[in-house]
């Protein structure tokens, strides 16, 4: 009977120690059987290299890229001017981690065309509030008089063809493509060879003089929002409300406000998911049948009610349910252990962007600038 109760008691410990073991084995299988989790305001893949990062990591590339194009689009014209090149090479990189992360195609449906106007509408100002500036003027197409067979309308039709295919909107892939394909046209250095083959006649070019340092300023202007509004998405549609917990407990915040932190990251995806209730309830009662696009903009301002109404109404019961549960007198709570690590992936990138932020902003380098000098970009 001893043998059999020791043996039986050691086939109960192995047990014990397998399962307690694989738990978190399970708990990563688990994670990995999963193809899509939540984030802010989005569901993001799983597996991919942006998802892997960690949220530190993904805090400071929205730092360190904030921080650098700010500072390329103000540099002085007595110092060069905006470092355009560089501006260029920050939105690729932000863009190509998006695409990378697969968030392309609620991207491209909602917030690219969603942004576009404002970067549109601020290159415009900058455009048009600053021609007192000195330097020679250059010919900008407001219409080129003819429609262009070349690089503009090879990129617009790729552009219409990948952004209808992801999306399945006609209206947005057409007007992405149009705007893509005016930006190619409108410098009028770029109408003739190699950049169009064949021209269209259609009707008289419109052409507007502006001063080379107001269309400088302009376009880096467009290109350094584009940049912060993008880096922007990238943080919120590629990391999880519990990320920020662990990352904040990792850096030995307090638990209760990691906690309260965790509520009010987490409040972005409610309010989203409220505002879709509330979108789906309106068409329910054909609240924008038949109605213009003004009567539509001011139906979207009626969301607006239930919407705040919604919020109020859980924040009060989620106040009640922790003063309940007794949160404020806590003396002890349960602590959140975040299991992903920092890796040498997430200390290389870290260091590149440090060493990116030491090079441009404190020595003071232009890619612009340094383009010019080996002769690969326009003085």
């Amino acid at each position: 009977m001893s043998r059999e109760s020791s043996g039986r008691s050691g086939q109960e410990e192995g047990k014990g120690k397998g399962k307690g073991k694989g738990k978190e084995e399970e708990e990563e299988e688990e994670r990995a059987s999963k193809k899509y989790v939540r984030t802010f305001i989005y569901s993001m893949r799983v597996g991919t290299p942006v998802e892997k990062l960690h949220a530190i990591t993904k805090i400071a590339m929205i730092l360190f890229f904030s921080v650098i194009a700010i500072y390329m689009f103000d540099i002085p014209f007595s110092r060069g001017g905006p470092d355009l090149l560089g501006l260029i090479l920050l939105l690729s990189i932000v863009l190509i981690l998006l695409a990378v992360a697969r968030t392309a195609k609620y991207l491209v449906s909602s917030y690219l065309i969603m942004a576009l106007p404002v970067l549109i509408g601020e290159f415009l100002w900058w455009l048009v509030f600053n021609q007192g500036l000195a330097g020679p003027r250059i010919p900008l197409y407001v219409w080129p008089g003819y429609f262009p067979i070349g690089v503009s309308t090879g990129l617009a039709v790729l552009a219409f063809a990948l952004v209808y295919l992801r999306s399945g909107r006609l209206f947005s892939s057409a007007l992405l493509a149009a705007l893509l394909w005016f930006a190619c046209v409108v410098p009028a250095p770029l109408d003739g060879p190699p950049f169009t083959f064949y021209r269209i006649p259609a009707s008289p070019a419109v052409i507007i003089q502006v001063p080379q340092e107001a269309v400088d300023l302009a376009l880096a202007k467009a290109l350094g929002y584009g940049v912060l509004i993008y880096a922007a998405f990238l943080f919120l549609l590629t990391t999880r409300d519990a990320e920020i917990v662990g990352a904040l407990l990792q850096l030995k915040v307090k638990f209760k406000q990691a906690f309260f932190a965790a509520l009010m990251f987490r409040n972005l995806n409610t309010i989203l998911l409220d505002y879709d209730n509330v979108r789906v309830a309106q068409r329910a009662r054909a609240a924008a049948a038949g109605r213009n696009p003004l009567k539509r903009v001011i139906d979207l301002g009626y969301m607006s009610v239930p919407l705040i109404a919604s919020m109020i109404k859980r924040s009060t019961e989620m106040g009640v349910a922790l003063h309940a549960r007794g949160f404020e007198t806590a003396g002890t709570v349960t602590q959140y252990r975040e299991t992903r690590s920092f890796t040498y992936v997430d200390a290389v990138i870290i260091s590149l962007l440090l060493f990116f932020l030491v090079y441009v902003v404190i020595m003071g380098n232009s890619f612009t600038s340094l383009a010019a000098r080996w002769g690969i970009w326009p003085r």
